[in-house]
């Protein structure tokens, strides 16, 4: 049975990501997690004198965590998940992160799925500030982040952007290929350069990459860096109709480049489809 981490702060897109995590795991006997976290506004607690007033405030933050993963378990039975489907939720104090990374030490949760950004997100915002966090500190588990407006289909076509700049270990490349498999889709691996050709070490890895998918179907793609890493990306999203981005994150990694590149130069990513990041260098279970 597959162990999926789904957090919740009762958004739309949360509300969207939970539907679309049933659909794409429909098939497959799961336990999905549902978790919210809670905790006071700092400004709440400068603005309490007593210990006991504060502890009215967090029981009151508890109940309406509590309240609302209720009301969302209600509404998914409502909505007719899959046979081999439980679901179990969890309202837990303090920090998102913190939480998901102790919940994933006792459970060791096969995939997170994640909103893009959730009930305070700005709309221009590619990545709300807490899945940001989620993709920069969970090292230990592949987290897939589902768009505000994305629907699940099935899964046609794969992009993998890639830099050929580090060796690609199994325990990296079993996501992938597990959505390659289930659904009989094709692998696109996309190097977007900024120089002609690959060095020696970029030939080497690039042929190390072939040996991992040489059971599926796959594909290599070579594109220039249009004016941004973005734009590249977007670009080659739009001409192949793409269903499902993928990236590895690890130090000095293309996924970093692209969240910097967002940050400094405040652009939006108009993604519409799934974004799996999968952490480098440790074990990942296959899903």
């Amino acid at each position: 049975m597959k162990q999926i981490l789904i957090p919740t702060d009762f958004s739309d897109n949360a509300w969207n990501t939970i539907l679309y995590a049933i659909e794409m795991y429909r098939h497959f006997s799961c336990e999905f997690c549902l978790l919210n976290t809670y905790d006071l506004d700092p400004v709440q607690l400068l603005n309490t004198v007593s210990s006991q007033r504060v502890g009215h405030l967090y029981k009151a933050v508890k109940i309406e965590s509590e309240q609302g993963l209720k009301m969302t378990l209600d509404d998914i039975y409502n909505s007719e998940p899959g046979f081999d489907h439980t679901f179990k939720t969890i309202s837990e104090k303090g920090d998102l992160v913190k939480v998901i990374d102790k919940l994933q030490k006792e459970i060791s949760f096969d995939m997170i799925i994640i909103g893009t950004k959730g009930a305070t997100g700005a709309k221009k915002v590619f990545l709300g500030s807490n899945t940001q966090r989620v993709v920069k500190n969970i090292s230990n588990c592949p987290v897939l982040i589902i768009p505000e407006e994305s629907y699940y289909k099935k899964i046609s076509e794969i992009a993998f952007a890639t830099d050929f700049e580090r060796m690609y270990y199994k325990s990296e490349v079993i996501p992938i290929l597990d959505f390659a498999k289930s659904n009989e889709a094709t692998i696109r691996v996309i190097h977007i350069y900024d120089r002609p050709g690959l060095d020696a070490i970029q030939q080497y890895n690039s042929t190390s990459l072939e040996q991992h998918f040489k059971h599926v179907k796959y594909d290599f793609h070579v594109i220039s860096n249009f004016s941004n890493i973005k734009n590249a990306i977007q670009a080659f999203i739009e001409e192949l109709e793409i269903d499902i981005l993928i990236m590895i994150n690890y130090k000095h990694s293309f996924i970093e480049g692209v969240l910097k590149e967002m940050v400094i130069k405040k652009m939006t990513f108009d993604i519409t489809i799934p974004f799996l990041v999968i952490p480098g260098d440790v074990e990942v279970k296959s899903v």
